[in-house]
């Protein structure tokens, strides 16, 4: 299958309405009730009703809600079909989703804030801190967060978060797509900057390398659940090659 990503604003919305029932596992419930801010409720709750409305877009056979595992660095898992691979981040008012037939990983992020000295130096390798203090000073924002993104997903596509050491690989912006270099590492992955919809996030996805060279990444719009789509309003599919 091709690698598909959905997004959707959760904005004057009520996750634990009846009618977000049926994509909603008691465990996720549970779980969204240990936050103390309603916002942080509602996004615990929206990533898992945004996994299962992707699953069911997407067409795959499987009894809602989804269940899943976790692996000892957080990653999540289908335990009933174990060669699609899921992903999932939120931020701010969003929450995207990615299915895919290969390890994905993705991460959005709400770049409006400025990030400041100790965070850039703590985020950015050697290597990347040489492209990112020849930016013009008012790139360096958007850069940023290009790169915290692409990390992140990057990490989450392994499997292992933040665990791994970040001076484990460091990420080149100099070509027309974000390129992963690894110190050490077998697997290949690749990585893209995804057109978001709202100027205020940034968001990167990534996959192993067998799955971008013969599939696609899509941005599907629902109506009812105010799925987005990118800049331009229409129907984004990238091959990768």
């Amino acid at each position: 299958m091709s690698t598909r990503i959905y997004a959707m604003n959760i904005t004057g919305k009520d996750y634990m309405d009846e009618a977000y029932a049926p994509y909603l596992t008691k465990a996720r419930k549970t779980e969204a009730q240990k936050r103390r801010k309603t916002r942080d409720r509602q996004l615990c709750l929206a990533a898992e009703v945004l996994l299962n409305l992707s699953l069911e877009l997407a067409g795959i056979g499987m009894s809602l809600p989804a269940v899943y595992q976790r692996n000892p660095y957080g990653k999540p898992y289908l335990t009933e079909h174990e060669g699609i691979h899921v992903n999932w981040s939120h931020s701010g008012d969003w929450v995207i989703c990615a299915i895919s037939d290969r390890e994905v990983g993705i991460d959005l992020q709400d770049n409006r804030r400025e990030p400041g000295e100790a965070l850039i130096r703590r985020m950015l390798q050697p290597e990347e801190l040489s492209y990112y203090e020849k930016v013009p000073d008012e790139q360096k924002r958007r850069i940023f967060y290009e790169y915290w993104t692409v990390k992140e997903s990057f990490l989450k596509a392994v499997g292992t978060g933040f665990h791994m050491p970040l001076d484990n690989f460091y990420v080149r912006m100099e070509d027309e797509n974000p390129q992963i270099v690894q110190r050490a590492g077998e697997k290949s992955y690749i990585c893209r900057l995804l057109d978001f919809a709202d100027d205020g996030y940034t968001a990167s996805l990534c996959v192993e390398k067998e799955t971008a060279r013969k599939g696609m990444h899509r941005v599907i719009k629902e109506q009812s659940m105010e799925c987005i789509q990118n800049k331009q309003k229409e129907l984004v599919e990238i091959r990768y090659l």
